[in-house]
């Protein structure tokens, strides 16, 4: 083999393992004489780096493929994998934020040692120092590292949370309805905050909502979850470009065109 040869052998690219990969997932929870089935025949890719969107009705399994990406469920048949390795429980590569900030931070403990609690035990105190600044620069919360999280508004709570997950450096987050409970005005700011971490940290994110914008807005892809038992029925491809902004983004022809096919896949509850 001549040197050209092999060096256009070693310029090919090289394919990355998916961040996640759920090959024919489902599962089946303990409930009566055969079980209660919450998903069915799930398959889903998840690119390093990329923002993906769940929505769909209540009681689909939303929350429920969340924790199987997680760690927290296991499914009764198929396979899970992240970075290419089987899941077998929870995972320091997937940290999961779920939307009850308030019960989720400790009011006794500043902001900065609520950040600082998944480091404790693991990592000296000067390293767990300066990721906790570190995380809290990223979420915009440096100057608040002394104030306890009663003193603090939801959003900023919510921030709290955030950084409490990315202070772990994990390579996926996973967040649950994480703005659900927000006002408009401060849902906005924190749909900007999170894609700005995003753009700091390269991190994968997975979130569930109920919110079509909010799906539209902060994602790459938008899978469609419907049915009881709950299986993807649709999949739409946010080709929006970056930075989106909260009024030229949503004013885009190509925002209210995906917004209308979410609608709609949402509607008949089967792909389009």
């Amino acid at each position: 083999m001549s040197a050209v040869q092999t060096d256009e052998l070693r310029s090919e690219p090289v394919t990355p393992e998916p961040a996640f990969e759920l090959v024919d997932v489902s599962v089946t929870l303990p409930a009566g004489p055969s079980g209660r089935p919450i998903l069915a025949n799930v398959d889903l890719q998840v690119a390093a780096g990329e923002i993906v969107g769940i929505i769909g009705p209540s009681g689909t399994g939303k929350t429920t493929l969340l924790r199987v990406l997680g760690g927290l469920q296991p499914p009764t048949t198929g396979s899970v994998r992240l970075g290419g390795r089987a899941v077998a429980g929870p995972s320091p590569d997937a940290v999961t934020v779920f939307q009850d900030y308030a019960s989720a931070l400790l009011p006794w403990r500043s902001v900065a040692r609520n950040v600082a609690l998944p480091l404790e035990g693991r990592v000296s105190r000067a390293e767990r120092k300066e990721r906790v600044h570190r995380a809290l620069e990223i979420v915009g919360l440096a100057e608040r590292a002394d104030e306890y999280p009663w003193r603090l508004s939801g959003g900023m709570q919510q921030r709290v949370q955030i950084a409490r997950a990315i202070v772990c450096e994990p390579q996926v987050l996973l967040l649950d309805e994480p703005f659900g409970a927000l006002d408009a005005i401060t849902k906005g700011s924190l749909h900007d905050q999170l894609l700005d971490v995003h753009a700091k940290t390269g991190q994968t994110i997975v979130f569930i909502t109920h919110d079509v914008d909010e799906a539209v807005y902060l994602s790459d892809r938008v899978m469609v979850i419907h049915s009881s038992p709950g299986r993807i029925v649709h999949e739409a491809a946010i080709d929006l470009s970056r930075p989106r902004d909260q009024i030229a983004t949503r004013d885009d022809a190509r925002f209210q065109e995906v917004r209308h096919e979410l609608a709609q896949a949402l509607r008949d509850g089967h792909g389009g």
